[in-house]
């Protein structure tokens, strides 16, 4: 038996070592003496959301979220302040292609940026009350910045759009929800009347050190929290409801990366393949604003292609660039195809009057009539001309239903 191993060990050392695995395609490893070996990841295959843009030399990156796939919530994290964690259950999650938040909750995307932040999204809400943006320190404190789309634990209207500023907790005093933090308004603006329950409305935000940006459709501004809150050299972008509803869609987020979150994440600053850039040419040629998504379910289903739900969608949405939307309702009107019926019903019914013009207009080619339906009537007469088209369906439910 000894014999044998001996012949065995003298076997593997004429033969020589075994060769080490080799890494995955577009990926770097090191290994450091006495530990492991550490295996890198290219940015791309790190981050679930799709990368849009990458500059490797600024360090800057541009990360895109249509929400369709479940797996994308990967990339956020709880945000809620220390003292919150233990008081209420975290609710969030991906359902209908749009991000939900539900409750009282808060989350923020786990990237960490420095320099300049900026996201853009979509969003649509259930109440006018407690609902904002907050940029927070990679260690939860109750160091915040709020910027903030309603807000009624401040203003009893809830219709402010603010800048607000956490602070320390030996910096504040009581308030009567018995938060020690001090609020200390940076801009306000009101954007009650022109934010409409159940549609989106598009939303940016923006930080650079202590200058912040805040926009809500076309109500816009800005201000600094110089001399009302330290500095937050590095920060994460979080959003946050309270006893509230809320849905987000088409989320982008700018920055430039924080190279501690490389390091600490095996993180490298490249692509594992080319990042698809957006169409010069197609239906939507020159028409900025378009979330990739939406752009490219568009030329989809111009091509014969794609799901008619995600156009109608984009014909529904008065946060959209007019010109896609028009595109989008002549798609539908060029396809004359009668499943797609039954799910513009709901457009007749919207607040906004173009969503029903939009609308009644691709029913009439489809269908040949109107029923009577004009756009601009009382919401009783569009009521009566709505359910004589869905008694014409129920009768023809073979060509509109399959």
């Amino acid at each position: 038996m000894i014999r044998t191993c001996l012949l065995m060990l003298a076997t593997l050392a004429l033969l020589g070592a075994p060769a080490a695995p080799e890494d995955d395609k577009g990926g770097d490893s090191t290994t450091k003496p006495g530990k492991v070996k550490i295996r890198k990841r290219p940015i791309n295959r790190f981050f679930k959301g799709k990368v849009l843009q990458l500059d490797p030399k600024k360090k800057t990156i541009t990360l895109y979220y249509d929400f369709e796939d479940p797996a994308q919530l990967e990339d956020f994290e709880d945000a809620r302040p220390p003292r919150l964690l233990d008081a209420t259950q975290n609710q969030y999650r991906i359902q209908g292609g749009r991000l939900v938040l539900e409750g009282s909750t808060g989350i923020r995307h786990k990237i960490e940026g420095t320099g300049e932040f900026r996201a853009k999204f979509y969003v649509r809400i259930s109440a006018k009350t407690n609902v904002g943006t907050v940029f927070t320190e990679p260690i939860l404190s109750e160091h915040y910045i709020l910027l903030n789309l309603f807000d009624d634990r401040m203003y009893k209207s809830g219709s402010m759009f603010l800048c607000g500023v956490g602070m320390h907790e030996d910096e504040g005093a009581e308030d009567p929800g018995g938060e020690a933090v001090n609020w200390r308004d940076i801009w306000a603006s009101n954007i009650r009347n022109k934010v409409k329950l159940g549609q989106d409305f598009e939303v940016e935000v923006a930080k650079n050190g202590y200058k912040e940006f805040c926009r809500a459709g076309d109500t816009k501004g800005g201000g600094s929290s110089k001399g009302k809150a330290r500095m937050m050299p590095v920060y994460q972008f979080g959003l946050w409801v309270h006893h509230n509803r809320v849905t987000f869609d088409d989320l982008t987020l700018t920055l430039t990366i924080n190279d501690k979150f490389l390091e600490l994440n095996d993180v490298l600053l490249e692509l594992s393949e080319a990042v698809e850039q957006a169409p010069e040419t197609g239906l939507l040629a020159g028409v900025k604003g378009v979330p990739p998504g939406t752009r490219d379910s568009i030329e989809k289903y111009g091509k014969n292609g794609g799901d008619p739900t995600f156009v109608i969608e984009a014909m529904a949405n008065p946060a959209l660039a007019k010109k896609a939307r028009e595109v989008s309702c002549q798609l539908l009107c060029d396809r004359k195809d009668a499943k797609v019926v039954p799910a513009m019903v709901y457009t007749l019914y919207s607040e906004d009057r173009a969503t029903r013009e939009f609308g009644i207009k691709v029913i009439k080619v489809i269908v040949g009539k109107n029923f009577g339906y004009k756009a601009r009537s009382s919401e009783k007469s569009r009521s009566k001309a709505v359910q004589k088209l869905n008694d014409h369906m129920v009768k023809n439910r073979s060509k509109f239903y399959g």
